[in-house]
C-alpha cells in the first residue's frame, strides 16, 4: 500500500490532487484542516499503476525517495511541484544516489541553459525586482569573461538608483573594461553602437517593479533598443508565489532565462523553482558567493540536485560551493 498526503486551499483542489496523481481507486484515509493554509488529504491506494503488480518501489528506493521528499518538503516546494517530481522519480527501479534520483526527475520538467561563455552578438542584459542582486551577477560575469580573455564591455540604465552607477564603476574599474551609462531607449542605442566590437556586452538594468506594467513596459523599450537577452535575476529564499509573480512579469518583458541569486544568504530554493516553473523559465546560472571572482556557477540537473540535497544531511544545511562546481 503506498500513501500520499496532499495540501490544497479547498478540500474540491485537495481530491482533484488525488485524482490526477493516484486515480479514482484512491481511499482517503484522513483529513485535516489547516488554519490559513486549507485543507491535508492522506490517501492510500493498494497497488501504484506505475509499479504494475508488484508492491512498488524496492525497499532501498524507497528509502531514497523518503530523503528526496523530505528535502524538497525542507525547500518549501509548493506541493504540485514536488507531486510532480516524486512522480517521476516513484518511476525509477533504482538509482545510485538521491542525487541522481533527484537529477533525473529534475531534468524531466525544467530546461537547463546556462549563459554562454564565448562570444554572442546579443548583450545579456540583467533584470529583475529592486535588491535581486542584478549588478553583482553583472560583476560576476564579467569577471569571468576578463578571465577567459574575452572583450567585455558593459552598458548601464541604472541611473536612478543612489550609488547604482558607484558601485559597477568600481567593478569594471577593477577589470578594467568599459562601463557606459544610458537613460532612454535612444541613449542605449547610441552607445551600444560605440562598443559593438565587444566580445561579450552586459547591461545592467535599472530594476522594475513586476506590478507596475509601466515599468515592464519601459523594460520592453530598452530591450528593443539593442539587440539584447533579457536574463531575469530571481532570488532565492523568497515566497514561492511571489517568485512565480516575479517570473511571469519578466516572462511577459521577454525573459527567458533566469539566475538564481543570494544564495549565499538563502538555504531554501522552493520559491526560486516555483518562479521558473511557473514563467517556464529556463533554469541557467545561480551566483553562490559575494566574490565576484567566483563568478555564476552554470545549473545542470545534477549541480542543482546537489544544491537541494548536499552531502552533509543537517535540515540548515547548505552545499559548499566546490560540491556544486565539480
Amino acid at each position: 500500500m503506498r500513501l500520499k498526503t496532499f495540501t490544497a486551499p479547498t478540500m474540491t483542489e485537495a481530491m482533484g490532487l488525488v485524482k490526477e496523481h493516484m486515480g479514482t481507486d484512491a481511499i482517503i484515509v484522513s483529513t485535516q484542516d489547516i488554519p490559513g493554509s486549507g485543507v491535508r488529504l492522506t490517501a492510500a491506494l493498494d497497488r501504484d499503476p506505475d509499479y504494475g503488480d508488484d508492491d512498488g518501489p524496492a525497499p532501498a528506493l524507497q528509502e531514497q525517495l523518503d530523503a528526496v521528499e523530505a528535502a524538497l518538503t525542507r525547500h518549501n516546494l509548493p506541493e504540485r511541484l514536488r507531486i510532480r517530481l516524486c512522480d517521476l522519480m516513484g518511476r525509477e527501479t533504482a538509482a545510485a544516489s538521491e542525487q541522481q534520483l533527484l537529477a533525473g526527475a529534475l531534468d524531466e520538467i525544467f530546461d537547463f541553459s546556462p549563459l554562454p561563455e564565448k562570444n554572442t552578438p546579443r548583450a545579456l542584459a540583467f533584470v529583475g525586482p529592486p535588491g535581486s542582486g542584478k549588478t553583482l551577477a553583472v560583476a560576476k560575469t564579467a569577471a569571468r569573461a576578463v578571465m577567459k580573455k574575452r572583450k567585455v564591455a558593459v552598458l548601464s540604465t541604472d541611473y536612478k538608483r543612489a550609488g547604482g552607477m558607484a558601485q559597477l564603476e568600481a567593478f569594471t574599474r577593477i577589470l578594467k573594461i568599459d562601463l557606459l551609462a544610458a537613460k532612454s531607449p535612444d541613449d542605449l542605442k547610441a552607445r551600444f553602437g560605440e562598443i559593438r566590437e565587444a566580445d561579450v556586452i552586459l547591461i545592467d538594468t535599472a530594476s522594475c517593479n513586476p506590478y507596475l506594467e509601466t515599468e515592464i513596459g519601459t523594460l520592453r523599450e530598452f530591450m528593443k533598443a539593442v539587440p539584447s537577452e533579457p536574463v531575469l535575476v530571481n532570488p532565492a529564499g523568497i515566497d514561492a508565489y511571489e517568485a512565480a509573480d516575479i517570473a511571469n512579469a519578466f516572462a511577459d518583458g521577454g525573459a527567458t532565462r533566469v539566475v538564481i541569486s543570494r544564495l549565499d544568504v538563502a538555504a531554501r530554493l522552493g520559491g526560486a523553482l516555483y518562479g521558473a516553473d511557473s514563467g517556464n523559465l529556463s533554469l541557467c546560472n545561480v551566483s553562490m558567493t559575494a566574490q565576484v571572482a567566483d563568478g555564476l556557477t552554470a545549473l545542470s540537473p545534477l549541480a542543482l540536485a546537489k544544491l537541494l540535497i548536499p552531502s552533509h544531511r543537517a535540515d540548515t544545511a547548505k552545499p559548499s560551493f566546490s560540491e556544486v562546481v565539480k
